[in-house]
């Protein structure tokens, strides 16, 4: 029998993609708007980069947990659950005046926003037929490419004609309007979502590949969330860019991320996935250390564009490599355990040291230490994979 066609679940599709871009820019839209929060709260970069940490904690601990509660209530609630959360933190973050104020709220948009994704996941497979299955993930992906390019002009957007404590709350509205449409209109997954089993667990952390691989998500993910989250700060702090010079250069150099997935994609399967992995974060390493010691001009935006052009093809081939490891036992896993923590890190860990150097040096400074590790991260696995190959 033929399947249904994916046109069937196109409008379940967008409707999870609208919700999916709402909540990826809440957490990313706090990078172009943290030189005016620094700045108007009198933060240094330390506790500025530190906000990211709290952020990410809670995110972690989030994704972690999201299978305990779908497996009380189904995908569909947690969905909304997870939009509604995130919309009423947003209003509470509009109001925040105090830098402990800022944290608990990042710490909040962690939590809720980490509860949607795996829940997305499950819907998509229970909306779409499986012949469309890849076609149907793709769509929903595409709403954080458009989110990082977006955040920047939404941003000066809201710095013009708002503030950034209205742009959070009008944010907040618009999920909190969308979590109800969703309850009420949408079709969802009816299905319970099944709570993790530790024994699982503990058989990956005694897996040798698996904190490697680990390692070079963290970076990976360092490269993309991490240096993008200080990127604004980095081009008004240490290059004396305006605001909206550097937020429409920080847009400008996330246009790649929308299409050079599938190239990086189509080399992983000609050339070997491993050793992409590999070549990919040596690239990007290299481009993460010359943003950081060039000197304002035409070179700074070319290592600025060229950055996330070759940092956003790691994840092919790594989602390919990682979700074979012990997938015969345990089926993808790896990647719901892997995720968290390489977004812990990457996402958190990455932008606060980044700050702490910064106040100790310059911010390009933390950019040239944070290159260098994925330089000797990148050549060694590229090595390894070469000899093994």
């Amino acid at each position: 029998m033929s399947s249904p066609p994916l046109s069937s679940a196109i409008k379940g599709i967008l409707f999870l993609s609208g919700l999916f871009f709402l909540n990826f820019i809440s957490r990313v839209i706090f990078s172009p708007l943290l030189p005016v929060i620094e700045q108007e709260m009198g933060l240094d970069h330390t506790r500025s980069g530190s906000l990211f940490l709290f952020l990410s904690l809670g995110y972690f601990l989030s994704v972690l947990s999201s299978g305990f509660i779908s497996s009380k209530i189904n995908h569909k609630r947690s969905i909304v659950l997870s939009c509604l959360l995130l919309g009423c933190v947003l209003l509470v973050l509009g109001q925040s005046s105090t830098l402990l104020g800022l944290q608990l709220c990042l710490f909040g948009i962690g939590i809720s926003a980490g509860i949607y994704f795996p829940s997305a996941l499950a819907t998509i497979s229970f909306l779409v037929p499986s012949a469309f299955l890849a076609r149907g993930i793709a769509i929903h992906e595409l709403a954080p490419n458009a989110a990082f390019v977006s955040a920047p002009l939404l941003s000066d957007f809201f710095l013009r004609y708002l503030s950034w404590r209205a742009g959070f709350a009008f944010l907040g509205v618009l999920l909190i309007v969308g979590a109800l449409l969703y309850g009420i209109f949408s079709k969802g997954c009816p299905e319970k979502g099944r709570a993790p089993d530790l024994k699982a667990l503990l058989s990956f952390f005694r897996m040798p590949a698996f904190w490697g691989m680990m390692l070079l998500f963290s970076l990976a993910i360092g490269a993309t969330h991490g240096i993008y989250s200080m990127a604004a700060l980095f081009l008004i702090n240490d290059h004396g860019m305006d605001q909206e010079g550097a937020n429409r250069l920080l847009a400008f150099s996330r246009l790649s991320s929308i299409v050079m997935p599938i190239a990086g994609g189509w080399f992983a399967d000609k050339f070997g996935q491993q050793r992409t992995m590999g070549l990919v974060l040596l690239l990007t390493g290299l481009c993460t250390v010359m943003m950081g010691v060039v000197e304002s001009g035409p070179w700074l935006i070319y290592f600025v564009v060229a950055q996330p052009l070759f940092a956003v093809c790691f994840f092919s081939a790594g989602f390919a490599v990682l979700s074979r490891l012990g997938a015969h036992e345990f089926g993808n896993l790896a990647i719901t355990l892997c995720l968290p923590f390489a977004f812990l890190l990457g996402a958190g860990l990455v932008p606060a040291l980044i700050g702490w150097i910064g106040d100790r040096a310059s911010i390009g400074s933390g950019f040239v230490a944070m290159g260098g590790v994925m330089v000797i991260a990148g050549t060694v696995s590229y090595m390894v994979t070469r000899k093994q190959g």
